[in-house]
C-alpha cells in the first residue's frame, strides 16, 4: 500500500501533540478522520506507529523511525509550495527568448527594462540573430519564443505566429548620394542600382528582395554584410544604398548620417511577429513578457 503524504503530515502533528483530539483541532478535522488517517498510514507501513496511554498517545519504535522521513516530506512539500509561489509571483525564473537583430536593437531594450523593473529576480536570457537564426533556435528548443521580421513559411503545427507590430523598410543612402536631394523616387530609379544587402536569412533582405522581384526591378549586389550596423556603415561610406528598417535608422537619419528619400513602391511594409508554442505551454516568465509586449 502506498503512503499518502497527507497522512504523514497528520502523523507529524499527532506525534508533536501526543493527542488525537488536539491534533484534530489544529488540523480542522474530526477525531475519527485523524484516527482513520493514522490507521491507513499504519497499514501502509505494516507496523504499529502509536501506542495509547492515559493522557493520549506516544510513538512506538516504528513510529520513531518513521518520524524523520515524515518531517523530511513535510519540508519538501513546503519547499515545493514556496517554489511554486515564487514562480507564480516571478520572484525567480528565466525569460529565455530570441529576437531578430532589428527587434533586439530597437524594441526589446525598452520592453526588457520595464520588465526587469517589475521582476528583478527573473534572469533575462536573450539571443540575437537574423530571422532564420532565431527560428532555428526556436525549432531546436533553445528558446521559448522568437521575435522575427517578415513571414515564415513551413511553420510546424505546434507553433503559432502572432503579429505584434508593423514596420516599414526604407531606402537609405549616404548624404552625398545623388538620391539624397531627390524629393521622390520611382521604382525605375532603382534599376541597376548598387545595393548593400543584409546576409541571407535576414527578414529585411527577404522582404526587400521579394518586393523588387515582384516589381521586376533588377539591382546590382555590391556587398553582403552581416547585421544592420555593418550595412549602415557601408552605406554611409558611399559603397551603395540599402533597404533597412525604419526603426533601426531613425537616429541616424535625425543625425544626418543617412538620408531616406521618398520611394513610391508598395509592399515594403512588413509584420513583426511572435512565434511560439501555445501559451499554456510557456513558462509564466514568458507569458507575462508577452502581455507587456503586445499591450
Amino acid at each position: 500500500m502506498a503512503i499518502n503524504p497527507d497522512h504523514l503530515l497528520t502523523f507529524i502533528r499527532v506525534a508533536r501533540l501526543g493527542n488525537l483530539s488536539t491534533a484534530a483541532g489544529e488540523l480542522h478535522l474530526t477525531q475519527p478522520a485523524v484516527s482513520n488517517q493514522i490507521k491507513l498510514l499504519t497499514q501502509a507501513v505494516g507496523e504499529p506507529l502509536l501506542t495509547r496511554h492515559r493522557y493520549g498517545v506516544r510513538l512506538t519504535p516504528a513510529g520513531e523511525g518513521l518520524l524523520p522521513y515524515a518531517v523530511a516530506t513535510s519540508r519538501a512539500l513546503e519547499g515545493a509550495r514556496q517554489y511554486a509561489a515564487d514562480l507564480h509571483g516571478l520572484n525567480l525564473g528565466t525569460l529565455n527568448i530570441a529576437a531578430s537583430s532589428t527587434i533586439a536593437a530597437t524594441i526589446l531594450p525598452g520592453v526588457l527594462a520595464t520588465y526587469h523593473d517589475r521582476f528583478p529576480n527573473v534572469t533575462l536570457h536573450v539571443q540575437q540573430g537574423n530571422t532564420q537564426d532565431v527560428m532555428n533556435l526556436l525549432l531546436a528548443q533553445k528558446c521559448e519564443l522568437a521575435l522575427i521580421e517578415g513571414p515564415v513559411s513551413g511553420l510546424p503545427l505546434d507553433l503559432k505566429q502572432q503579429v505584434f507590430r508593423r514596420d516599414t523598410l526604407r531606402l537609405v543612402v549616404a548624404p552625398g548620394h545623388p538620391f539624397a536631394v531627390r524629393t521622390s523616387l520611382s521604382p525605375d530609379d532603382l534599376i541597376n542600382l548598387g545595393v548593400v544587402w543584409r546576409e541571407p536569412g535576414s527578414g529585411t533582405r527577404e522582404v526587400a528582395k521579394a518586393v523588387l522581384e515582384q516589381a521586376g526591378i533588377q539591382t546590382r549586389e555590391v556587398l553582403t554584410l552581416t547585421g544592420t550596423e555593418a550595412v549602415k556603415e557601408a552605406v554611409m561610406t558611399g559603397l551603395g544604398v540599402s533597404f533597412l528598417s525604419e526603426l533601426s535608422i531613425r537616429r541616424d537619419v535625425e543625425a544626418g548620417r543617412l538620408v531616406c528619400p521618398a520611394l513610391d513602391m508598395p509592399g515594403l511594409e512588413r509584420d513583426l511577429s511572435i512565434v511560439s508554442a501555445d501559451e499554456d505551454l510557456l513558462s509564466r516568465a514568458v507569458r507575462v513578457f508577452l502581455t507587456s509586449l503586445v499591450s
